[in-house]
């Protein structure tokens, strides 16, 4: 594998141009008849909620998240878990240590204030309804593909994955940083201690 050419690869599946995605829903509307309205009022809502993905709202979100990480982090347990002479060096060795678990908290408290900001904006429950309206007249099978079609055309990363790949860099930067002492960085040091662990 090329990870350089996966970090600029496109889409796996191909993403269908925007005149097939209305064509597919003019077809769609027709099939509803006289209820094709709902399909106008269930891409209304389908857009919207799209259109609150801030790409700059979303990097302060991460910076936000991150920042309560790193306040969060006890010299005194830094310090009593590694025995390093830098405090910072100590402080992104707890970090690398602890990161599994500080993501996923920190993306569980995301989801749930992302779930509470869209419903705000949107409302979910609405979207839901009309969503099984259409399935009933049109079946699960069609909506389903029809869904698909709409994700693959207007949605390339939900909100979650990228908020978890902001959140990642961010901790990649510090597992980046320098120890002075010994000139490694931070995820280098980590691994020469992880594998005496292992092996002791």
């Amino acid at each position: 594998m090329d990870i350089f050419e996966a970090y600029l690869s496109s889409p796996d599946e191909s993403i269908p141009t925007f005149s097939t995605f209305f064509q597919s829903a003019q077809d769609l509307k027709e099939s509803l008849g006289t209820k094709g309205y709902l399909l106008d009022h269930y891409l209304s809502l389908c857009f919207r909620l799209i259109t609150q993905i801030d790409f700059v709202s979303l990097q302060d979100e991460v910076s936000e998240a991150m920042a309560a990480i790193m306040q969060s982090i006890s010299d005194a347990e830094a310090e009593q878990a590694f025995s390093c002479q830098e405090i910072h060096t100590r402080q992104m060795l707890w970090l690398l240590s602890h990161a599994d678990a500080l993501l996923e908290q920190a993306f569980q408290d995301f989801i749930q204030k992302k779930t509470l900001s869209s419903e705000t904006s949107v409302d979910i429950i609405d979207l839901r309804q009309t969503e099984e309206k259409i399935k009933v007249l049109i079946g699960q099978e069609k909506m389903e593909s029809f869904q698909r079609m709409f994700l693959h055309r207007f949605l390339f990363s939900s909100v979650a994955q990228l908020f978890l790949q902001g959140m990642t860099t961010e901790f990649i930067r510090r597992f980046l940083t320098t120890d002075i002492e010994t000139g490694s960085e931070v995820f280098r040091i980590h691994l020469k201690n992880f594998g005496h662990a292992k092996n002791g």
